[in-house]
């Protein structure tokens, strides 16, 4: 019996020293790739603060901040601005003074 119980330790052992070298094996197959790779970053996913919702578009892209086509169109004065330019507070516009406003509508 004993010489039986030796053999299995001695098998033992035996499978103990296969199993470091195996695990030594890894460790520098792990560390001889280099630095680890930088885990890449998840893009960050649209987000629109008007509508309040995820991944339909963007703040910048949203589609109610988009100028609706009866809406007063944007200035394209690319005048000096130094000058003063004929505002009339009725219309509430450039182009004339309130003085020579011929608007007859009241508010």
């Amino acid at each position: 019996q004993i010489n039986f119980l030796n053999s299995v330790i001695v098998d033992l052992q035996r499978k103990n020293e296969e199993l470091k070298i195996k695990l030594k094996k890894l460790a520098l197959a792990e560390l001889g790739e280099g630095v680890p790779k930088r885990e890449k970053k998840a893009t960050p996913r649209l987000f629109c603060d008007i509508c309040d919702c995820f991944d339909l578009h963007d703040t910048e892209d949203c589609p109610t901040q988009a100028q609706s086509p009866d809406s007063v169109p944007h200035s394209t004065y690319r005048g000096n601005p130094a000058n003063e330019r004929p505002y009339c507070d009725i219309c509430e516009a450039f182009g004339h003074a309130t003085e020579s406003c011929n608007d007859d509508q009241t508010f």
